[in-house]
Order: structure tokens, then C-alpha cells, then sequence
């Protein structure tokens, strides 16, 4: 074992007081060792001189450097101390070390006692090992027992726990002792207090007896929990309380009595924090969750819930996460509505299940007893607006390169009478296959892409026409690269046979579905569709892109610019599809990103007829210095050579010769501030089909600003502003606003005009706690809007009481940021010296 201060040997020579010939051999020892072991060597402190000597040598002024070859000059500790403060040794660690032979280091302004035997520092002592450091005016280590006491303002740093007291006794084997009369900092907590006694059980354990706790700066001190006893066990982060009381300043607010709660990241069973909201619909709502942490693999949560407006819901969610598997299943269930008068319930189970190496089961089921389960309980408007809960199965895996899926699906619709919807088509079963490769083929090594996929499905609904569906596609693409500019000529095949087992009926579909318009499903009732087709079309395309680029200079700022121009060209013949039933095809808005596809529908129901060319420029400034992109700003249209014939049933044909012209933009003048936009403009009627604009100022956490305009012709017309900001000291205001516009400046309304959502309120930052409280407003369905009051007291470590309003500030202000997670938590490490 080696002491920084004292000799370091393993025999056992007297040296206390170190005498003039014991200084003597300890000088040589020190010049003689070579400069890599003088770090395990260096003395710090005073040898005292035989009784008769008329003053004690100083050993750093005896030797203060040697120089051998190859090696720097040899410090000793006291002129190292003084000139750059603590000292590392080359193999020390921030973790301990497994090994029994661990180095210890002492200092002392004078050591005085026995190698084998007994150490002590006196002035400015301190004792130093591997995870561990102690200060004090006195230290004596007793190295036969092991022990170690300490007096006069000690400090213990141990494992991220720091303690101040005036006397310590340790059992450095076993890290087990007392400090008395403490004042503590955990960062496993982020805590800090006072207690009479810290009793150290065994490492990462301690007890501490009368104790005071809190997460408050010092400077402003708010709650405190006071109590006779708390244990904190790092190991399995778990913390106990015994006779515990929440004072808020000097006045007891609430006893907690004996309790355990988790701490670090570790998980505990026990109740959670309840929580509370009050609504114009539900009331007052209450949840008062208990967590049962089942094994390290498997927990459940049971969450009553009391809404005073409908009566008592018991829920309760399961979780597990294994090697091979996880999942979430839950149920809720409302007995005895008081409003409905019916049980309402809503269960689901979502898993991902993989049994053997490329192959995974998964299953996501979710039903809910009636169509206004989610309108009437939900508290949040995505919650409220779900309309369509999904059954699937799905089998996928990866067979010689080929990958296989089989699928089985089918929705639960929550109609809705006031926007009234046909349910989707159910798939069972659904299989499918693709393969894809790249290869180079012959002498020149043509590098050739091909794709080749297949699908089976059979499409069932309680009204309207069921069929089966068979799609085999293929592709062969060349990508050639030549002075800058790529090509990429393709080929495509689509096949398609359909057949119907059964014809759609429709005025049965009028009555189960309220009158709802059939739209793309027009042709799967009545006589009207095809009972079978077989459908085969190519595709041809061919892709060019280049990318240019020359520097520039913007002020002080050197710049990148590129210009990357691309144009492509696209044909499939045409083929009469107008009695085609339709199962699963859709027809996107046309928009920047899939400008360049050669597909207009999606699905396989319709194959439109193309012959079109389109182009598209995009440019970007990337600043030299950094890398960071600056702005992209991308313009493109299509230009057809034919009418559109092939459209989707209620669809109109495209008569005109060119789209419309469609653009975005990012502009970052600054780290901070990020402009997009995207819009779409018709010239033949100059009008904007659409437009936004989305503006994001974020110059640090917790300051965030956002303020938006989306725009769709014949559907849709808000602006949306969202913001966090500090407006006092200690004050931030948060809210968001979202309003559908009536008719502005020319721009039609939208179709539904009014308060889509509506969120403000106030944060407070009191050092050690946060407090909040929000209100909410948002459309619940197409007649029913509900206003939601949030009230919130946070207490940092230690928990929350009240509604919680973090989920709803999250989803609609970009960027929020909590209040007291800003400034981190302190590091294991901070109060290490």
C-alpha cells in the first residue's frame, strides 16, 4: 500500500518523528526512483530532526528537482501542491479499482507514525483512494485495524455523496462508520440537509438519524421533509423514510409517515403521484396510480380514475420488454355510466414478438365499446379525435433474400353523425413478397438495380363489394454517372387480377354508416363495378440529375452555393379502369415530395395514364466555416403531353398542360430562428392551392416562440401561435392559439371557421419546486368543444401534486422545455476535490 505523505515501502521502519538519517534514506529514495514511479513516491509535509537538531529539514527544500535521462524533472508534492493544486496519479480512476491493492495517499501539513502500524496528518490532512477522499484537521489511519478517524470540519466524498461534519470514524474495508453532526448532498437525488448522525452500513448504503432533507438552492429555501430516519441504498436505488413531514418553510403542511421511494432511474413498486383535471364534460377527474414493478422484465400500473360528472373507471396497463418480445396490453372499463347509463370500457394490446432470427409477429388491437368513448372521456384533443381503431396481425421475415409478410387487419369505426365516415376495407389475409438486388452486369460491369414484388389480398366490409386482389410488380433501372451528371433510365411492370365474391349493397350502406357519402367507393355498390378484370401496364422513366456549385462571400461569411437541377420523364399507356372497384387507393395532394414519383395514386386499385416531364431546381448555402446549411430553397412543376383519363371514382380529369408551380424553403439566418414554407400556385387562375408558413425562434431552453399560417383551398385556413417565455423573474408564460379563419382578404374560409385549440398559461420557478397552471380549450367533435383547468405543484426530487398539464404543453408548443430541467443535475463528480 502506498501513502502519499509518508514513505512509500512495505517495510516497516520507524519513522515517527522521521529523524535525520530516516530523512535521509527517504531524499534517496525519492531521487533515485525514475520519473514515471515518482507519482507513487511524492512526500508531503516535514521530517523532524533528532532533539538536539536546531531546525526540522524541509524536504522540498532539501531535493526539489532531478533530472535523469530520458526523464522530466522530479517534483515534490509540497512544491506541487502549492503550484497546481491536487495531484493525479497516472493509473487513478473515477470508479474503483477491483483489485485489493488499491493506493492510498495522505497528506499533511506534519505526519508522524509507523508505516505498518499507524499514520498521522495533522494541518490541512487529507486521505485519498480510489472513489474516496476525506479532509480534516486531523486524520489518523490505523492501518492493523483498518480504520480511519477523522476530526475538526471533515469532508467525506464518496460515490457522488458529499458530507461535512466535525468527526468521522471508517471502517475502510468495509466503508462502514458514522459522521457526526452531517450536512449532506446526494446527487442520486439532487438533495442536500442536515442530519445528527450518517451511519455508512456498507457501501452505498447509508443511514441518517433526525434528519432534514430538500432539493433547494440554499439561497432559496422553500419545502423541507423532515424525519426521524432515512435510508439510501444506491445499489438497488430504492430510498426509505421513517416519521417523515413536508414543511414549507417552517410550517408542517403534510405528514407522509413511513415511506420508500425510488431513486436514479430504478423503479419501485408503490403508488404514483395522484393527479387531477377539471372539465366542462367529465368534471372533476381523478387518477390515483399504483405501480407494481413485477420483475425486471414485466410491471403493471392500476390507475382508478374518479370523474364526478360519469362515476368510477378502473384501469390497469402491463408491460414487458424480454430479448425476444415487448409490449403494452391495457383495459379501462366504466361501470355504469351516469350520463349513458351503460358499462363503457376500451381495452388494447400492441406486442412485437420475434421467435426466431429474421422473423417478428406483430399485434396491435384496439376496441373501444361505443362511438363516443373517446369524445366523452378523453382529456386531450388527440385523444378525443380518434375515429379509427385498428385489429391487425401482421407475420413478417426475411426468406433467401426475399421479404415475406402475411397480414390480417381490420378497424373499429367511432362514428361520428356529425362528420359521418364508411369504415375502411378489412384485409384477411394479405401476403406479400419483394426482392430487390443491385448487380453489374457483363464485361462493363452495368451497374443494374431490379426490384420484383407480389401481393394476394382479399378485401372484406360489412356493405360494400368484397373481392379478391392479385398485383405482381417489376422494375429494371441503369444508373449511369458520366462528367458530373447521373442517368437512370427504368423500367417498370404492373399486373392486376381481380375478382368479387360478393356485390356491394347500397342502401344498406347509407343506413349503417349515416348517410355518409361514398366518394372513392361509389363503384363497390350496385351493378356499377366490374365482377373481374385482369389489368397489365408498363412504365417507362428516365431520371437526370447534376449538382453545380461556387463559393460565395455574404459579408464576413463564406458560403457554398450549389445549384442541383434534375428533370425526369415519364410514360404508362392508357387503360379504361372507370367500373374498377376501388379497395385501398387514395389520391395524394400533389406537394414537393412526391413530385418526382411515377405514381399518382396510392394503391394498386388505379394505374394512371402519364406522359409528363418534370423539373426541379434546388439550391443551398452552406456555410464554409461550419457546415451548417443556411437555406435550401427548391422550385419544380409538371408538364403533361396528354390529358388525364384514368381518375378515381368522383375524381375530376386534369384537362390543363403544366401542374401547378410548387416550392419550399428553409431559411436559418441564425442558429436560433428556422423559416419553412411550402406552397402551391396555379397560374392559368392565379390562385394559391396552398401555403404555409412556419416560423420557430428558439435562442435558449425554455424561450421558444413559433407562429404559423397553413393554408389548403377547400379545406383549411388557420394560423397557429405557441410560445414559452420568460416575462418576470422566475415567471414564464406558456400558451398556443389556433384559429380556422373565415374569409380574409379574399382567401376562402375554412370549412369548419372557429377555435380549433386554445392553450394559456403560467410557470413559476421557485428554485426547488415549479408550479403551473393552464387552461384548454379544444374541439372535442364536430359539435362539442370542452375547456380543461390545469393546476400543478411540482416539488423537485420528490414529486408532483395536482393536474398535470406536461403532455399538453408538449404537444402543442414546439420546444417546450420544463422549467427545472433546464439546469441540469449536479454531476457524480461535482463535489469531488
Amino acid at each position: 500500500m502506498h501513502f502519499f505523505g509518508t514513505v512509500t515501502s512495505r517495510v516497516g521502519q520507524d519513522v515517527t518523528p522521521f529523524g535525520p538519517q530516516a530523512c535521509s534514506r527517504l531524499l534517496g529514495a525519492l531521487l533515485l526512483v525514475s520519473a514515471p514511479a515518482a507519482h507513487a513516491f511524492n512526500i508531503l509535509g516535514s521530517c523532524s530532526a533528532a532533539a538536539d537538531d536546531s531546525s526540522p529539514i524541509q524536504l522540498a527544500q532539501a531535493a526539489a528537482t532531478r533530472t535523469d535521462a530520458g526523464a522530466g524533472p522530479l517534483r515534490l508534492a509540497q512544491g506541487l501542491r502549492t503550484s497546481l493544486g491536487l495531484k493525479f496519479d497516472p493509473v487513478l480512476n473515477l470508479e474503483p479499482s477491483s483489485s485489493t491493492d488499491t493506493p492510498v495517499y495522505i497528506f499533511g501539513q506534519s505526519i508522524s507514525g509507523q508505516t505498518d502500524d499507524q499514520i498521522e496528518a495533522r494541518g490541512a490532512a487529507e486521505f485519498r483512494k480510489l472513489g474516496l477522499f476525506i479532509k480534516g484537521d486531523f486524520i489518523r489511519h490505523n492501518l492493523i485495524r483498518d480504520e480511519l478517524v477523522a476530526e475538526g470540519d471533515v469532508k467525506l466524498f464518496r460515490e457522488g455523496e458529499f458530507y461535512e461534519g466535525p468527526r468521522l470514524r471508517l471502517k475502510l474495508g468495509t466503508t462502514q462508520g458514522f459522521f457526526d453532526e452531517v450536512t449532506y448532498q446526494l446527487v442520486s437525488t439532487g438533495g442536500r440537509g442536515t442530519a445528527r448522525r450518517a451511519e455508512f452500513i456498507q457501501p452505498l448504503e447509508t443511514r441518517l438519524t433526525e434528519v432534514r432533507y430538500t432539493t433547494c438552492p440554499r439561497d432559496r429555501p422553500a419545502w423541507e421533509l423532515r424525519m426521524s430516519e432515512m435510508l439510501i441504498d444506491q445499489v438497488q436505488e430504492v430510498g426509505a423514510t421513517r416519521s417523515a413531514t413536508l414543511y414549507w418553510r417552517e410550517v408542517p403542511i403534510l405528514p407522509f409517515g413511513n415511506s420508500s421511494f425510488s431513486i436514479g432511474e430504478g423503479r419501485k413498486t408503490g403508488f404514483l403521484p395522484v393527479s387531477y383535471t377539471t372539465s366542462t364534460r367529465l368534471g372533476l377527474d381523478v387518477r390515483a396510480p399504483f405501480y407494481w414493478n413485477i420483475a425486471p422484465q414485466h410491471d403493471m400500473t392500476f390507475y382508478p380514475r374518479l370523474i364526478t360528472k360519469r362515476g368510477i373507471q378502473l384501469g390497469n396497463e402491463f408491460r414487458f420488454l424480454r430479448p425476444n418480445a415487448a409490449g403494452t396490453a391495457a383495459f379501462e372499463v366504466l361501470p355504469d355510466d351516469r350520463q349513458s347509463g351503460t358499462t363503457r370500457h376500451f381495452g388494447s394490446l400492441i406486442t412485437s414478438f420475434r421467435p426466431a432470427d429474421n422473423f417478428t409477429i406483430g399485434l396491435n388491437v384496439q376496441r373501444a365499446s361505443d362511438n363516443n368513448y373517446f369524445s366523452d372521456l378523453g382529456n386531450t384533443l388527440l385523444v378525443s379525435a380518434q375515429r379509427l381503431l385498428p385489429g391487425s396481425i401482421t407475420m413478417s421475415a426475411a426468406l433467401a433474400g426475399w421479404a415475406v409478410q402475411a397480414q390480417a387487419q381490420e378497424f373499429q369505426l367511432l362514428q361520428d353523425v356529425g362528420a359521418p365516415l364508411i369504415r375502411p376495407y378489412s384485409f384477411a389475409p394479405k401476403l406479400a413478397a419483394s426482392r430487390g438486388h443491385r448487380a453489374a452486369l457483363g464485361e462493363d460491369r452495368l451497374p443494374i438495380d431490379w426490384n420484383i414484388s407480389g401481393e394476394l389480398a382479399a378485401f372484406r366490409h360489412p356493405t360494400l363489394a368484397e373481392g379478391e386482389r392479385v398485383v405482381g410488380t417489376g422494375s429494371v433501372a441503369w444508373r449511369h454517372f458520366s462528367s458530373g451528371v447521373a442517368v437512370t433510365p427504368k423500367l417498370a411492370m404492373h399486373a392486376t387480377h381481380y375478382s368479387t365474391s360478393r356485390p356491394g349493397d347500397g342502401l344498406l350502406t347509407a343506413q349503417k354508416y349515416s348517410n355518409a357519402a361514398l366518394g372513392v367507393y361509389t363503384n363497390n355498390v350496385g351493378a356499377a363495378a366490374a365482377s373481374s378484370y385482369t389489368r397489365v401496364l408498363p412504365t417507362f422513366s428516365t431520371d437526370v440529375s447534376t449538382t453545380l456549385d461556387r463559393p460565395l462571400r455574404i459579408g464576413d461569411a463564406g458560403i457554398e452555393q450549389t445549384l442541383e437541377p434534375r428533370i425526369s420523364y415519364i410514360y404508362t399507356p392508357y387503360q379504361n379502369q372507370s367500373n374498377f372497384p376501388v379497395f385501398d387507393t387514395g389520391s395524394p395532394s400533389l406537394n414537393f415530395g412526391q413530385l418526382f414519383s411515377d405514381r399518382a395514386f396510392n394503391g394498386h386499385d388505379r394505374i394512371a395514364d402519364l406522359n409528363q416531364i418534370t423539373a426541379g431546381v434546388t439550391t443551398r448555402f452552406i456555410e464554409q466555416s461550419t457546415g451548417a446549411e443556411r437555406l435550401r430553397a427548391a422550385v419544380g412543376q409538371r408538364f403533361y403531353f396528354s390529358d388525364q383519363r384514368v381518375t378515381l371514382p368522383g375524381g375530376t380529369a386534369r384537362t390543363d398542360r403544366r401542374s401547378d408551380l410548387l416550392g419550399q424553403a428553409t431559411v436559418r439566418p441564425r442558429k436560433d430562428l428556422t423559416i419553412d414554407s411550402l406552397a402551391r400556385y396555379t397560374l392559368e387562375s392565379s390562385q394559391w392551392q396552398s401555403f404555409s408558413l412556419v416560423s420557430r425562434y428558439n435562442p435558449k431552453p425554455a424561450n421558444t416562440l413559433s407562429v404559423a399560417y397553413r393554408f389548403v383551398r377547400d379545406s383549411s385556413n388557420t394560423v397557429d401561435v405557441a410560445v414559452q417565455w420568460p416575462v418576470a423573474a422566475h415567471w414564464y408564460a406558456v400558451g398556443r392559439y389556433q384559429q380556422a379563419l373565415r374569409n380574409v382578404g379574399g382567401v376562402r374560409e375554412s370549412i369548419n371557421p372557429g377555435l380549433v385549440e386554445a392553450l394559456a398559461g403560467f410557470e413559476y420557478d421557485g428554485g426547488c419546486w415549479v408550479g403551473r397552471i393552464v387552461a384548454q380549450q379544444y374541439a372535442a367533435n364536430a359539435t362539442q368543444r370542452n375547456t380543461t383547468l390545469f393546476f400543478q405543484i411540482e416539488l423537485n426530487g420528490l414529486g408532483k401534486a395536482g393536474t398535470d398539464p406536461l403532455a399538453a404543453l408538449r404537444r402543442n408548443i414546439p420546444n417546450y422545455r420544463s422549467i427545472n430541467e433546464i439546469t441540469p443535475l449536479p454531476s457524480k463528480f461535482d463535489n469531488f476535490q
